[in-house]
């Protein structure tokens, strides 16, 4: 704008009215106000040359094209700023202010007076500037301060931090500060707080600032994010400010324009500077007054520097209020920015000797932020990693972008993960059809979590013995050797909120598991990642020996007591994190907390839906890479629903390893097979008992699926006992379902007597299950008398079978006798005999007599009640213990005690009535397993599971 001024009023000027009318409808916003002198300058030269006089007509035309150019600017450009309707005014944009106004020049054309803007170079150069006053003129060049700082927190609405120093006025000449929306916090001590500002230059050149990026406004701003710029603003400066404090002050205004802090003074002549001090201190100070080579004016024309005319109270306020309201841009390093989304690129790494992949980005580039697990090639080892971020931080999204950027690079036969959301987590839910995903657990309870673990520490024995086998030391030396017996991937434990491992944990179990995957995973190639809202963990034992094996330390926002407190950091990491203010922002350090290896940077955005959309192509490329017909299924601990018979793995693999009934040595084979090859895990099975596997559930571990296995012993009944419907109705009719699958069509006999009250919703559930059974296997019965004649006959049976040879009797059906809703088959309890002892009546004895010895025959008991109360009504404590397989449900301490002796049925529901536990107790254990049971929800699912399981059977037949 200066420079076409002067052009117009020298006396040689050539000037087209076309080219004049061409230049006046240039359109200018606040978008473009960086560059407006520029532009007017370039169209200026176009039009404008030295050859020849203007003619009059041609020079009035010109007057008023200046006059309209200096309508064009940007009202923060404006010299006067009370001018401008600033209500109205959009406070939604952010540039860089390359100019700063800070005064006007005065040109009179037709009467008129136009106020030219005067200009500094303020932050594309290195400068500190000052304004020189006396002690009477301090009000004038304070309202100079308050222009600058209006201005700059216009174009910098959530980009500028203000550091406001008067601390001979306690910050008196700054009434504002509080409406400022970033500021820096003031402490009493001046120094301090400079300190503190020189300790935040010397991060941003440490983590954003290299040889390929020298100055902060020169940072990606996906990567600076809310990184602000400050704005050290001195009041009445020497006043009140120590020697200390102006050599801070000094340092800050010589070093810390590439950083991104600006220094600008108000310098009182009147006050003389400490001993010692002195402002040759200052390199960069320059006068904003004086009209040297850094202020952009025409030559010859008085300069008026802007005060209180172009502000006042009203204007501050407006315009403060307008940035408060301003909602910034969200600048997000994308996904696409560190990992190539093509597929024809994914899996190109080999995880022999480490897994490395970027998760973000720091200063210089966007993908030079590394998470990594293994050896490197320097032999740097990284082990084990652990995050802590408060709520908020984004560490979700740092979980996301990892596993989902390692899933991108390694195939599924380099890398396997195991994923553990802690107990309320539901993050890892959309993995399981990742083929890379081995386990997802979600909800997880204390138990379940360790139940991983446990998982993962019987792998890395399995893999330690077959590495000692073959002579080799790890699994980069046995990949390195062509992998002899198969390639084995690395395994990634992912734990968010770990300290639930910790939680109802009286033995340290957790602790115990960790520190041996903390101190023996490596060598197997196990890692783990666990994170939670702070580094430690409540009951956690052993951690001196775990954390020394973590060398991989991430940190993002936390609060400032945590960050004090933090042992797993250094001074300088510390410095860092508490320098972590919005989501994203994280610090690394793969040194075991070396302070001189931590990095900061932004960890990159992965979105939902492009998540979702990328573990689809995942899935998709590993079906097509090996054939398969169905997707890849991680096994799946889902903490907050019940389980189902047909996501039961032993009994999927059961079905579709034998096309047809197993023979006596199959089933064994199966039976032996460990449970984590989908296997039973029995190695007690021998045919000669005619044992019999029953599914009820799926306990709380990885493998572990509930099961019973009746065989021709001493006291081989089962009894259900719990007031939960759902459970009792679904165990029993699952099971039922179950016998054709142990036995072939003519090798069992089921007796059921169903007590369910007529029209409620378990009515009905026993007769589906029972539709799977066969006609020619089932005797159904509702009342009691009937059932009577059907004991007799038993009873006939066992008598006959007493006297049988053992090879004889071996060879009779299996027998079961059924009673659901015992309770109400009041004709079994015990009645008052002689003297008022309760004793059996004819059916109840049979039944003792049954229980007693029928099934070392292959007759066995099943019995369902509602309660203890109403067992103890037929069957007295010795009677109890005569069922070897007892299935309780949530109930009381005493009762707990009466059926398994132990208090745990007590405890089962003791966070919350959902999901439904259960208790599976066996005489020959030590202690009950803990287990979620097939429930029975609602008619569609009962009849979709006994379909699927009469398809299997049909399969066999």
């Amino acid at each position: 704008m200066n420079k076409l001024i002067q052009k117009l009023t020298r006396n040689k000027i050539k000037y087209t009215f076309e080219q004049a009318e061409l230049y006046s409808k240039i359109e200018f916003n606040i978008n473009a106000h960086a560059k407006v002198n520029d532009q007017l300058l370039q169209r200026a030269e176009s039009v404008l040359s030295d050859e020849v006089m203007l003619q009059r007509q041609q020079l009035e035309d010109a007057k008023a094209t200046i006059k309209q150019a200096a309508s064009w600017l940007s009202p923060v450009d404006q010299p006067d700023l009370t001018k401008h309707p600033w209500q109205a005014f959009p406070f939604n944009t952010q540039y860089i202010p390359n100019e700063l106004v800070i005064g006007y020049q005065t040109l009179e054309i037709d009467n008129e007076q136009v106020q030219v803007p005067v200009t500094v170079p303020f932050m594309s150069g290195d400068d500190a500037y000052y304004f020189e006053s006396k002690t009477e003129t301090l009000d004038k060049t304070q309202a100079a301060l308050h222009n600058i700082i209006m201005r700059l927190s216009v174009m910098l609405p959530y980009g500028a931090q203000f550091c406001l120093l008067d601390p001979a006025k306690m910050g008196e000449n700054f009434p504002y500060i509080k409406q400022l929306p970033f500021k820096r916090p003031l402490s009493n001590d001046v120094a301090r707080t400079l300190e503190d500002v020189l300790d935040d230059i010397k991060r941003i050149k440490q983590n954003y600032l290299d040889n390929r990026t020298r100055r902060l406004i020169d940072v990606d701003v996906e990567i600076r994010g809310s990184e602000k710029f400050e704005f050290v603003v001195a009041s009445n400066f020497p006043k009140g400010y120590d020697r200390r404090s102006i050599e801070l002050l000094a340092q800050i205004a010589n070093t810390g324009a590439v950083a991104g802090k600006y220094v600008i003074l108000q310098c009182n002549k009147d006050i003389e500077l400490p001993n010692g001090a002195s402002m040759d201190l200052f390199e960069s100070l320059k006068n904003i007054e004086l009209n040297d080579h850094h202020i952009k004016a025409i030559p010859h024309l008085k300069t008026h520097i802007v005060g209180s005319d172009s502000i006042n109270d009203d204007v501050i306020n407006i315009i403060l209020d307008g940035v408060a309201k301003a909602k910034p841009k969200e600048n997000k390093l994308e996904f696409t920015d560190v990992t190539d989304i093509d597929p024809s690129q994914w899996w190109q790494g080999e995880a022999g000797h480490e897994i490395r992949v970027a998760i973000g980005g720091t200063g210089a580039k966007k993908d030079d932020l590394e998470l990594w697990f293994g050896e490197s090639n320097g032999r740097q080892i990284c082990a084990h990693g652990m995050l802590g971020a408060m709520t908020g931080a984004g560490k979700s999204n740092l979980y996301h972008a990892f596993i989902m950027g390692l899933a991108c690079r390694y195939s599924p036969e380099e890398l396997q993960l195991y994923l553990i959301d802690g107990k309320q987590g539901v993050e890892f839910k959309c993995y399981p059809t990742l083929p890379h995903a081995k386990v997802v657990s979600l909800n997880t309870s204390p138990d379940l979590s360790r139940s991983v673990l446990s998982e993962l520490v019987d792998e890395m024995v399995r893999r330690n013995e077959l590495f000692k086998r073959l002579g080799f030391e790890n699994l980069r030396d046995y990949r390195r050797s062509n992998s002899p017996e198969g390639k084995l991937p690395r395994l990634l434990l992912v734990v968010d909120e770990y300290q639930t491992l910790f939680e109802d944990d009286r033995d340290g179990l957790g602790s115990d598991l960790m520190e041996k995957l903390a101190t023996q995973g490596r060598s197997a190639g196990i890692h783990m990642l666990v994170g939670s809202q702070r580094f430690g963990a409540s009951g956690m034992q052993n951690q001196q020996s775990i954390f020394g094996n973590i060398h991989l330390r991430i940190g993002m926002q936390m609060s400032e007591a945590d960050v004090t407190a933090l042992q797993e950091f250094g001074p300088n990491g510390k410095r860092l994190l508490r320098a972590c203010k919005e989501a994203g922002q994280v610090v690394i350090n793969d040194s075991a907390a070396n302070d001189e290896k931590n990095r900061a940077g932004r960890v990159t955005y992965l979105s939902d839906e492009l998540r979702v959309q990328l573990i689809d192509q995942l899935s998709e490329k590993w079906q097509n890479q090996n054939g398969l017909v169905n997707p890849h299924h991680a096994i799946l601990l889902d903490g907050s629903g019940q389980p189902s018979l047909s996501e039961n793995p032993q009994f999927e693999t059961l079905f579709n390893e034998y096309h047809q009934r197993p023979t006596a040595s199959e089933w064994a084979e199966f039976a032996n097979r460990p449970e984590y090859m989908q296997g039973i895990g029995e190695s007690e099975w021998y045919s000669v008992e005619k044992p019999a596997c029953f599914w009820l559930g799926r306990e709380m571990n990885i493998h572990g699926q509930a099961n019973i296995i009746i065989r021709r012993r001493t006291n081989e009944h089962l009894l259900f006992v719990g007031e939960s419907n759902e459970a009792r109705s679904g165990m029993l009719s699952y099971w039922m379902g179950q016998l054709p699958i142990n036995h072939s069509e003519n090798d069992f006999k089921l007796y059921l007597l169903e007590r369910a009250i007529k029209g409620s919703p378990w009515h009905g559930i026993m007769n589906r299950a029972l539709d799977v059974c066969g006609e020619d296997n089932v005797h159904y019965r509702e009342n009691v008398p009937d059932f009577a004649v059907d004991l007799e006959q038993i009873k006939a049976e066992f008598e006959e079978r007493k006297s049988m040879d053992e090879e004889q009797m071996l060879a009779q059906p299996s027998i079961y006798i059924v009673v659901n809703e015992a309770q109400r088959a009041t004709e079994l309890q015990k009645q008052s005999g002689r003297y008022g002892v309760k004793e059996h009546g004819d059916l109840g004895a049979i039944v003792a007599e049954l229980l007693e010895q029928g099934s070392e025959y292959g007759i066995h008991i099943v019995m369902s009640f509602d309660n203890v109360r109403a067992v103890t009504k037929v069957f007295d404590r010795r009677d109890i213990a005569l069922f070897k397989h007892k299935i309780a449900l949530q109930m009381s301490e005493d009762d707990s005690f009466a059926v398994i002796k132990s208090r745990h049925a007590a405890l089962l529901q003791q966070a919350s009535k959902v999901p439904v536990y259960a208790l599976y107790a066996n005489a020959s254990q030590n202690y009950p397993v803990k287990f979620k049971p097939y429930c029975y929800r609602d008619v569609d699912d009962h009849v979709s599971e006994l379909s699927l399981l009469n398809n299997y059977l049909n399969q066999w037949k």
